[in-house]
């Protein structure tokens, strides 16, 4: 036990020896000291942010336009521009002695991330009920994402013949 105490004070002696890694400590501490009490709304934004990437490659896989590169870059900013945004509510919540701004932003934020799923999920299956019901409502969101006019999101969605004849003998 005294060993694996030793050890870890060792390590973190070389850690702190070095500009980076005081740097790395003094993010990690501001971290803890911002988002410790918000640690559940800022866990389930980056989740949704994920996710929305995730649902954006299959997207992009399907229709064969796989850009990893601009998918990577919009996440990354989207992290940052949502990272600021929380950073600054949560500091507001700090001075107020609250919760509530950072959970509105926080629900807001996922929200649209949301928003963003539901239209990447509609494009990859259009026949799913609950997808149907919002069809009308993600058409403008479908067609930014596969960079074509509102009129054309109908003919992407509508099943193909063969599909549908493959739907019918999976059933």
């Amino acid at each position: 036990m005294i060993q694996v105490i030793t050890k870890m004070f060792t390590k973190l002696s070389l850690i702190l020896q070095t500009a980076q890694g005081w740097m790395i400590a003094l993010g990690v501490f501001l971290a803890e000291y911002f988002f410790a009490d918000h640690a559940t709304v800022v866990w389930l934004v980056l989740t949704a942010t994920l996710l929305d990437a995730v649902w954006g490659i299959a997207v992009s896989i399907s229709h064969g336009q796989f850009t990893l590169s601009e998918l990577m870059r919009l996440t990354v900013a989207k992290i940052a521009v949502y990272g600021c945004a929380l950073a600054v509510f949560i500091g507001l919540d700090k001075v107020t002695h609250t919760e509530l701004t950072t959970d509105i932003v926080g629900g807001a934020i996922i929200l649209c991330e949301t928003w963003s799923m539901l239209g990447s999920m509609l494009i990859i299956y259009p026949h799913i009920p609950i997808l149907k019901l919002l069809r009308r409502a993600l058409t403008g969101e479908i067609a930014n994402k596969l960079r074509i006019t509102p009129e054309e999101v109908e003919e992407v969605l509508t099943p193909k013949q063969d599909d549908k004849e493959a739907e019918k003998e999976q059933r």
